[in-house]
């Protein structure tokens, strides 16, 4: 254990030191066997961001359980799959989504152990509370080994169903090594902002920190006044999210400041940063420093501070290898775009109930991402798309964040997310989606001919819509699948 009198967790006003957050998450591992739990079963943990989370998940890793982290967005059908494709014994979750369930999701309902915060709300449900408290007769807890199942966390589903993403005790282990989320010193306090249901929020912002002995300090999701107000409170060092939290952040800042002067540099990942985001946020706050991961592995690679290339996903992570292969498996030139295949100790172990996507994804011991990149001479590895997204128009390939790089330049451009559309003529062609920035002005052909003016004729979108908002995931990442089935959907009814 750390210092057992450092703050291990804070949440608003409240805070737990080590000690005490070692012995509620004992105390709910220990409940959780001696409710007829055995290690091995999987645990549905459907919380927002906030300590109970954080007991429920360790106590549940604690118990030799596996935890089932649940996007709180998804509705009661996708929590309804997720719970029959994981087989989940019990549930963990609080009374605002806990409503919902109780008439739209089938499997939920057929569940004999379900906990809720501040609970009992019917004859069903216990109160999580009793998790917390010290068990009445004594449990041992299990002898973890390395290779056992720690985790299924859900992908964000760009397939028709999320695949359930396997990691063991022992890739959850190597991938929160202080080296790879950067957490360096126990004097780091890492502010979280992302869903801690998701891959970087449940590893990266919840597990990091705690191995490696720093505070963790935890926000609502989009809850920008209150993780303003952490800064001066605990002098926060480092978080971590996608680029519309930091958009929203930075905005948060502009309209009412706070002293932000304890951060030292953030991780953005989940999409590319706009060269003027990184500009505007390194003048309020610090360095915004791009990493790349996926559910199956993260982090892969990262722009160190001081050694930043903007719009790249940076060099790899330490005990990171890469390959970049074209479609025959074969290795590109350099400079040439390949797919990005790795091998790494965090790798996840496959797909839960799905050896054909496992063998698929994982070929001759190499990990294949479905993101393209090229890397450059110092190797620096770029985003060229992934490869269900790239747009080919009339045999030539065009890579979505290519475009849309160009778009944000144009001042009077909030958001920006391309997509193709398929065309009798040239097989597809580029369509823009537009969310023009607040108070400007900004047409289709002025924006077009902006574009045309900095890429090539063929790269150039041949319609723009404007929206409002763009579809995003739980993390705030634009949904570019969403805007092609929002097209298809339109030209249906035209």
């Amino acid at each position: 254990m750390q210092s057992p009198e450092k703050v291990a967790i804070a949440f608003g006003d409240q805070s737990w030191t080590y000690a005490e957050f070692d012995d509620i998450t004992d105390s709910v591992a220990r409940n959780l066997l001696a409710a007829g739990l055995e290690p091995g079963d999987r645990i549905a943990i459907h919380l927002l961001n906030g300590p109970e989370f954080a007991f429920a998940s360790v106590g549940c890793l604690k118990a030799g359980c596996t935890a089932v982290p649940i996007n709180t967005r998804l509705k009661g059908r996708e929590i309804d799959y997720i719970l029959r494709h994981s087989g989940s014994a019990c549930y963990v979750g609080q009374p605002e989504l806990y409503s919902e369930l109780s008439a739209a999701c089938p499997a939920f309902q057929a569940m004999e152990l379900q906990y809720v915060t501040g609970g009992p709300l019917d004859g069903r449900t216990r109160n999580f509370d009793d998790l917390r408290r010290p068990v009445v007769r004594p449990v041992s807890l299990p002898e973890i080994a390395p290779d056992q199942l720690a985790a299924i966390l859900y992908t964000s589903g760009t397939t028709a169903r999320p695949k359930g993403v396997m990691h063991s005790h022992y890739s959850l282990i190597q991938a929160v090594q202080g080296k790879r989320y950067r957490i360096t010193d126990q004097n780091q306090v890492l502010l979280l902002l992302l869903p801690m249901a998701h891959m970087a929020g449940f590893v990266g912002c919840l597990l990091s920190p705690l191995v490696n002995g720093a505070t963790l300090v935890i926000t609502r999701p989009l809850d920008f006044s209150a993780a303003l107000q952490a800064f001066k409170r605990w002098r926060v060092t480092l978080t971590a999210g996608v680029p519309i939290i930091f958009q929203s952040l930075l905005e948060a800042q502009i309209a009412n400041p706070h002293d932000v002067s304890s951060g030292r540099f953030y991780l953005c990942g989940g999409d590319s940063v706009s060269p003027a985001l990184q500009k505007a946020f390194q003048i309020e706050f610090a360095p915004l420093c791009e990493i790349y991961g996926a559910t199956e592995v993260s982090p892969v690679c990262w722009n160190r501070p001081g050694q930043i290339r903007a719009g790249s996903l940076g060099t790899p992570c330490e005990d990171v290898a890469i390959r970049l292969l074209d479609s025959e498996n074969r290795d590109v030139k350099p400079g040439e775009v390949g797919e990005i295949c790795l091998q790494a100790e965090h790798l996840m172990s496959g797909y839960w109930q799905d050896p054909e996507a496992t063998a698929a994804a994982i070929q001759h011991g190499w990990f294949h991402t479905g993101d393209l990149a090229h890397c450059d001479a110092d190797g620096y590895y770029w985003f060229a798309g992934r490869k269900k997204e790239i747009i080919i128009r009339g045999g030539s390939n065009i890579s979505p964040q290519e475009v849309e790089a160009v778009l944000y330049e144009h001042p009077a451009v909030s958001e920006a997310a391309v997509v193709g559309r398929p065309d009798a003529v040239w097989g597809e062609v580029v369509v823009a989606h537009i969310v023009p920035r607040q108070g400007h002005v900004l047409n289709e052909p002025d924006l077009i001919a902006f574009a045309k003016q900095r890429i090539a004729d063929y790269k150039t979108p041949e319609a723009v819509v404007f929206h409002s908002e763009l579809p995003k995931s739980a993390i705030g990442k634009i949904q570019r699948r969403a805007l092609r089935e929002m097209q298809h959907a339109h030209a249906q009814q035209v």
